[in-house]
């Protein structure tokens, strides 16, 4: 096979275009290569009966490899030695690169991989990952996985990419059927913390292609992601995922291996198990749906009301505040997400929102809001978010193709609209933003109708007694802003009962 370059291409503009700073150097952005490979469709192979001889140090060992250079690339055969055979691995080192390591870098990189991990000082990558996902495969009878230090080849020096591991599915079957992760020696230094960080991604890959091995990628690459967090290797400052958060108007589900994706299949799904705990992740290994069809059938298995489309809206409120509870991280802390800022009044304007992207649209001050949007042939998802010195409020609204839906907001708060696709083809959404005073008549005019009356007052009713503590919330109906609606509201409401605005 001849590698394609236009992936690696694409991902140079954008690095270009975002001034993204690289992490390995000054000049490289490491990359990882696994859904990159041409992919087997076999489902995976029973381990075979027969006892197997296990390698010692000092066996050579010839292992396919990938080329990731353009016009040249493709699988190839290296030869390898064992240098080092531990409870859980063995790790064969590239005979071309053995004069460029160190016998105490591998041992240490082993070490990560069988006993100790800043994560837990108790367990190693191996049983990190293998209690959260689930045991590796096994078609070779060994139970200790080949890691192979290479200099992976690839055009780092003009793309500004460098691809420093990967997993390749085609070694699981024959002629070679082992299970290998190659990690790269050029130019990712073995005794730092991204290597380790690459080896525990890809490691996650090969359990999960053991329980799944055609799950959506953004789900496979949200696990990898979170394993590094898992066992202490992820970045948990402010400055995570910050390629996704200059650019969140990308979507989680159509995967582009672009950086964002990455850094944003991690925030969804350390969001995911902070919700549902880490035991809900074999469960999602194991469920033949795949995507969002998978997580909806894991969640409704734990008996939780929550689903995909509910969860993402918690998901986009948290991204933005990252403030306490289910409304931020735990384990991260986060920078500021980009967004634009909508003048008000603003009428008719028409902006585009990708799928399970989020379009995030600060509002000018204002004490009273109404809102009005709709989708052009897609079905949306809005996220209202309030902040005032009391904390945060969150209101969803869902909003069918076809419809057009208002909300009203009052109050004291700084406003922020969050915007998101759930289906469609078309992107693009319109919206009308303008100044209301929670006190007029206008305001207590719920259903549009030109007269506050009967249809109203049976509306308010429904809404009585909710606060933003509720999930059932609609802050149309709090009309003097105090976040709850109560008695002062309907005094407001009777007050304007029978008149047209």
């Amino acid at each position: 096979m001849k590698w394609n370059p236009s992936t690696v291409a694409a991902i140079s503009v954008c690095l270009l275009l975002l001034g993204v700073t690289p992490v390995l150097a000054d000049s490289l952005l490491p990359v990882c290569g696994t859904h990159l490979l041409p992919r087997s469709g076999a489902l995976p192979r029973a381990a075979k009966l027969q006892a197997v001889q296990p390698f010692k140090v000092g066996d050579p060992l010839t292992v396919p490899a990938f080329s990731f250079r353009w016009g040249d690339g493709g699988h190839y055969q290296t030869t390898t030695t064992c240098r080092f055979v531990g409870r859980h691995c063995y790790i064969f080192v590239e005979d071309e690169v053995w004069g460029t390591l160190t016998q105490a870098g591998i041992d240490s990189l082993a070490d990560a991989f069988d006993r100790t991990t800043p994560g837990d000082a108790g367990r190693g990558i191996y049983a990190i990952d293998t209690d959260l996902f689930g045991p590796p495969p096994d078609v070779d009878g060994d139970p200790r996985i080949l890691i192979v230090l290479l200099d992976i080849l690839d055009n780092s020096a003009t793309t500004g990419i460098t691809f420093v591991g990967y997993f390749d599915t085609d070694n699981q079957g024959p002629p070679t059927s082992r299970e290998i992760i190659y990690i790269d020696t050029n130019p990712l230094d073995i005794t730092g913390t991204l290597a380790r960080a690459t080896l525990t991604h890809e490691f996650q890959h090969m359990l999960h292609w053991r329980a799944d091995p055609d799950e959506d990628k953004w789900v496979d690459e949200g696990c990898s992601e979170y394993a590094e967090l898992a066992c202490g290797y992820k970045d948990t400052t402010q400055t995570a995922a910050a390629a996704f958060l200059e650019v969140t108007n990308t979507s989680l589900t159509l995967w582009e291996d672009l950086p964002f994706d990455f850094d944003q299949s991690f925030l969804w799904m350390t969001y995911f198990v902070q919700r549902s705990g880490e035991a809900v992740l074999k469960p999602l290994l194991s469920e033949p749906e795949n995507g969002i069809a998978g997580i909806n059938r894991v969640l409704a298995s734990h008996n939780t009301s929550q689903r995909f489309e509910t969860l993402f809206a918690d998901w986009m409120a948290a991204t933005y505040l990252d403030g306490p509870a289910h409304l931020g991280y735990q384990r991260l802390d986060l920078g500021p997400v980009s967004r634009d800022t909508v003048a008000v009044p603003t009428r008719n304007r028409t902006r585009k929102v990708r799928l399970w992207g989020t379009d995030y649209l600060a509002l000018e001050a204002s004490p009273g809001l109404s809102i009005d949007i709709a989708g052009a042939g897609s079905d949306l998802l809005t996220v209202l978010i309030a902040e005032r010195d009391t904390g945060p409020a969150v209101t969803f609204l869902s909003i069918p193709t076809g419809t057009r839906k208002q909300i009203n907001t009052f109050g004291p708060d700084a406003r922020t609209l969050a915007v998101t696709r759930t289906s469609g083809e078309t992107e693009d959404y319109t919206f009308t933003i303008v100044p209301l005073d929670g006190r007029s008549v206008a305001a207590s005019d719920f259903d549009a109708s030109g007269r506050v009356d009967f249809t109203d007052f049976v509306l308010f009713a429904k809404n009585f007694g909710y606060t933003t503590a509720d999930s059932g919330f609609i802050p149309t109906y709090d009309l003097d802003g105090d976040r709850r609606v109560g008695f002062s509201d309907f005094v407001i409401f009777a007050g304007n009962f029978g008149v047209a605005p």
